[in-house]
């Protein structure tokens, strides 16, 4: 993926979950193009190009160090980050790399709309996300007063772009003072769209729900955004362009799928406790902007893809870089999915509903709390059940008794591997439907080495399953 602008936000999650080995190597790759050219690339097309804001390949960086991802020089990785967070280009000039801009963001907070820098609201918000990851990072990495330079840096940048009398992130002068401007005007401040697109940043949510004076009123304009009808006007792109008119055809208010500055807002409304809002908004979505024939915009190097690959699987990743966590607050699209990688089972009796809410999730027979699960705790690896309204408690039996079956032979399997020593042999990562005997044998089965321990585990988990019966179903 070569545009961290767009992959940032759910190709890099999407390859934490589903190939984090190639992930390393892939990070490997940017860190290459940071020791030949000496920054990390905005848009490699395939050398450094402005084509886009930010530096999002801190946050993808910062992504892998928080989630510990191997298979990348992390001492080079910091390296590429601390110079993009306080270095600027030696030529003025030079826009394409680290941030154009950066001293008036440094000296006031903010990039000014008068002071002929282009898409100053836009920087200034993408210029804060990229602080808050890298203060993540730095954090990890035991740089604590950097941190705390990038934290306060960051929600600065938030409270002097936020606009009162809006709501809204707002075209803010030299003088202090915000220049009056329609909400639904694209461009001239902000990449590729309007207020409305880039008020809502997910990386600090706690100072933007202090901003609009808590939660139930971030909650309306949340649902002033999706009931807004879906005008525009060009602005500073003097023409209609496909954007546009892809946002009002989709039919969802000044929601624009079509770009991806709006893709974790579907998600605000269960962080700020309303699942039931986000569950049917994720699904409305998938349905509406996506189908055989195409998207509702450009797939803009995989993430939109990814954006309905991780909202069919149920785990949504709200702020990359920031938070390792990933969201359970929609339905997956499927019955059941296996992600071999992690070795987790994904399971969703009422996936086949039209709209169906999400009650309750369970990860490894336990309920979870709240709408999110750690990164670091779905590399154990285990069995996600989501449960929706009506759902027979007989299903979480059959869910136990798998996790169940699933995570013995899978201790056994480790078993046999340490007595016999890593091989080549045992990389391979078996799905639930090989260890059941249903799938292509794994090397493991075919020596016969775990006969006698699927049996036992076959046996423990019938008494297990018995217990469970007896526990949710009762006498």
């Amino acid at each position: 993926p070569r545009a961290s602008w767009d992959t940032f936000r759910t190709v890099y999650p999407l390859l934490s979950l589903a190939y984090p080995k190639k992930l390393g190597e892939l990070l490997e790759g940017w860190l290459n193009a940071y020791r030949a050219g000496g920054w990390l690339p905005k848009w490699a097309s395939p050398g450094y190009r402005d084509s886009m804001v930010g530096t999002f390949a801190d946050v993808v960086l910062s992504d892998a160090i928080i989630k510990n991802i191997s298979g990348f020089d992390v001492d080079m990785a910091w390296e590429a980050l601390r110079k993009d967070a306080f270095d600027s280009s030696s030529d003025p000039k030079d826009t394409s790399r680290g941030k154009f801009g950066l001293q008036h963001y440094k000296d006031r907070g903010y990039i000014p709309v008068d002071v002929k820098i282009g898409e100053a609201c836009s920087r200034t918000l993408d210029f804060a996300y990229a602080d808050a990851a890298t203060a993540m990072a730095a954090e990890r990495l035991g740089k604590g007063e950097v941190a705390r330079e990038l934290r306060q840096r960051s929600e600065r940048g938030l409270r002097e772009l936020y606009d009162p009398r809006t709501g809204l992130m707002g075209h803010k002068q030299a003088n202090g003072a915000f220049k009056n401007e329609p909400a639904e005007t694209w461009g001239d401040c902000f990449t590729e769209g309007s207020a409305w697109h880039h008020s809502f940043p997910p990386f600090n949510l706690k100072v933007l729900t202090e901003l609009h004076g808590g939660s139930q009123k971030l909650i309306a304009k949340l649902r002033e955004l999706f009931t807004t009808p879906g005008d525009f006007n060009v602005g500073s792109y003097k023409v209609e362009i496909h954007e546009m008119r892809e946002m009002r055809m989709l039919g969802l208010g000044q929601y624009a799928h079509n770009n991806q500055p709006v893709h974790h807002l579907p998600f605000l409304f269960a962080l700020l406790g309303d699942r039931n809002a986000t569950a049917r908004m994720v699904r409305r979505i998938l349905s509406s902007a996506y189908s055989p024939e195409g998207f509702a915009g450009d797939e803009d190097n995989g993430e939109m893809g990814s954006w309905y690959v991780l909202s069919a699987l149920g785990l949504f990743a709200p702020s990359p870089g920031v938070s390792a966590d990933y969201m359970l607050a929609s339905m997956p699209l499927f019955r059941r999915v296996h992600l071999r990688a992690l070795d987790i089972v994904i399971e969703a009796p009422a996936a086949s509903q039209e709209a169906p809410l999400v009650t309750e999730v369970f990860w490894r027979s336990q309920p979870v709390k709240g709408v999110l699960v750690p990164y670091q705790t779905l590399q154990v690896g285990g069995t996600l059940h989501f449960q929706a309204p009506g759902d027979k408690k007989l299903n979480r039996v059959v869910s136990s008794l798998r996790g169940a079956l699933h995570g013995a032979i899978k201790k056994a399997r480790g078993a046999v591997r340490k007595v016999r020593g890593a091989t080549t042999a045992f990389e391979h990562s078996p799905s639930l439907q090989e260890d059941l005997g249903l799938g292509p044998p794994s090397a493991a089965v075919e020596d016969g080495q775990l006969s006698i321990v699927t049996g036992a585990a076959l046996v423990a988990s019938l008494v297990f399953c018995g217990l469970a019966a007896k526990r949710f179903i009762g006498p």
